[in-house]
């Protein structure tokens, strides 16, 4: 998946979320993620830092695959 179809596939996610503003829509699923990993024993800033680390991955994915392409 390139990152503009994860960016459309949030957006879904959001507009399922609710119907407040998306900045507020973001930080109610962030708090409820919170409360979902505190509930289950998970820990939450863990999975922040990985999804942190996949986030930078799929940047520069996509920019090797930008680079492929105009070279």
């Amino acid at each position: 998946m390139d990152n503009a179809r994860r960016v459309k596939t949030f957006e879904k996610a959001l507009d399922a979320y609710g119907i407040d503003a998306p900045t507020e829509l973001l930080i109610d699923l962030l708090a409820d993620a919170m409360h979902w990993c505190n509930a289950n024993g998970e820990d939450f800033h863990f999975h922040l830092a990985m999804a942190c680390r996949h986030y930078i991955n799929e940047l520069n994915d996509e920019q090797h695959y930008e680079r492929k392409m105009n070279p």
